[in-house]
């Protein structure tokens, strides 16, 4: 009886898989195409692409769905399902382009048709411009043992409290990307990263625990990270959510400056004991150490110039100097003498054109052709250079003008209860 039973669950099963083979197996893909936007079709972050497709298959059709994505084909947009009219085949959706951060470059819309077991594409090139880089506000703090940021509106005109640390600030940087400013304090322990929206604290690391006068030396915001330059020779970053992803002990010599861009972290030192000046480069992205060179004066500012060359600009005790430094062959030159008198501050402007904030005034340099023009006599401590309006903003004392980057004129100013200790720019990316 056992042996019948199990003759026939034999003869079953190889019904089921004879009967299974006998079936047309679907080895057609559905047809799928992009009506609607035709290709090169231009459009701005926050746009809405209304995106039609045809879309059919011999059998049935499981699902159609489209997005968008990058030139690495990295989705930028939710994936939209498109409902298919069974009399014309064809479906519409709308993708909201919501990502301030992408830059002005091509794109795709992809389309997706499946039928529970083939798949297929189609495609169409599209262009997305990045937003307009406006000016939102001007983030600014003043002095004191518990230092106050303030934010001057995009105008100029009105000034308010912005929050209250609860340290006093040497340094904030504005993510504009993120919406969100960091701070640090020279005698304050705290790393702070605040929400711009709401001014709620994001993360925060309080990073120093030896007793010491100074904390911090520098602090800059670049694309998603924040890194930190430490007095007691040491060098940090940090991702957007606040990771620590460098912690870089600089043995006996001490940060000073920093600068970033897309392949080096350079740092200005101070070989402590030994007086002497350092430029440190590392990778970016691998945080390994290359190479360094030894200066013939201490680094106030780095500003990129171009490819892989910057300018470093410094002092030699009381005279400013300007020195010209290819990174890739670890090489420098001085291109021009600087005024006496020590430097400041220098920012980039346009092209091949800096800023300085210098004790004796305020001058413009250009590179090439390599012309220094002394463009006011204030004495600025900090200065930022306005991409939108194309000005200068400086800090004097407690004072915070715009300023015409050509003849020096104080366009704007407002005047604020304490001395200003730093500046940044919020832009609408």
């Amino acid at each position: 009886m056992q042996f019948a039973k199990l003759r026939y669950l034999i003869i079953y099963l190889l019904l089921v898989v004879f009967l299974d083979a006998c079936k047309p197996k679907d080895e057609v893909f559905p047809t799928i195409s992009i009506i609607q936007p035709t290709i090169g079709t231009i459009y701005n972050v926050y746009d809405t692409v209304f995106v039609g497709v045809e879309a059919i298959d011999e059998t049935e059709l499981q699902s159609v769905n489209v997005r968008l994505v990058d030139a690495n084909f990295v989705s930028i947009s939710v994936t939209k399902s498109v409902s298919i009219n069974a009399s014309n085949s064809e479906g519409f959706a709308e993708l909201i382009i919501t990502d301030k951060q992408l830059e002005t470059g091509t794109y795709h819309v992809v389309a997706t048709a499946f039928d529970g077991i083939n798949e297929s594409h189609a495609y169409q090139e599209i262009r997305i411009f990045e937003l307009p880089q406006k000016r939102r506000g001007i983030y600014f703090s003043t002095q004191g043992q518990f230092g106050q940021i303030w934010i001057l509106d995009s105008l100029f005109s009105a000034v308010e409290s912005w929050v209250n640390p609860m340290q006093d600030i040497g340094k904030l940087c504005v993510n504009s990307r993120l919406d969100r400013i960091t701070v640090v304090g020279n005698i304050s322990r705290e790393l702070q990263t605040f929400d711009l929206a709401n001014t709620s604290v994001l993360w925060f690391d309080d990073a120093v625990n030896v007793g010491q006068i100074q904390r911090f030396t520098d602090l800059l915001c670049f694309e998603n990270t924040v890194y930190a330059a430490f007095f007691d020779k040491e060098i940090r970053s940090y991702s957007a959510s606040g990771a620590l992803t460098m912690n870089e002990l600089t043995g006996n010599y001490r940060p000073e400056v920093l600068y970033a861009d897309d392949i080096f972290l350079v740092a200005g030192m101070t070989l402590v004991g030994g007086n002497t000046n350092h430029i440190f480069v590392f990778n970016r992205l691998s945080r390994v150490l290359l190479w360094q060179q030894q200066l013939p004066m201490s680094v106030k500012a780095i500003c990129k110039l171009e490819n892989d060359d910057i300018l470093l600009f410094g002092n030699d005790g009381n005279q400013a100097r300007v020195l010209h430094y290819d990174i890739g062959n670890n090489a420098y030159w001085e291109p021009r003498q600087l005024p006496a008198g020590r430097i400041l501050d220098v920012v980039k402007l346009e092209s091949q054109r800096f800023g300085i904030a210098h004790e004796t005034g305020l001058y413009s340099y250009t590179y090439n052709p390599n012309y220094l023009n002394q463009i006011g006599s204030i004495q600025y401590q900090d200065i930022c250079f306005d991409v939108d309006y194309g000005t200068l903003i400086g800090a004097t004392g407690n004072t915070l003008n715009e300023i015409h980057t050509t003849n020096g004129q104080v366009l704007n100013f407002v005047t604020a209860s304490d001395s200003i200790t730093s500046l940044d720019i919020h832009y609408t990316r």
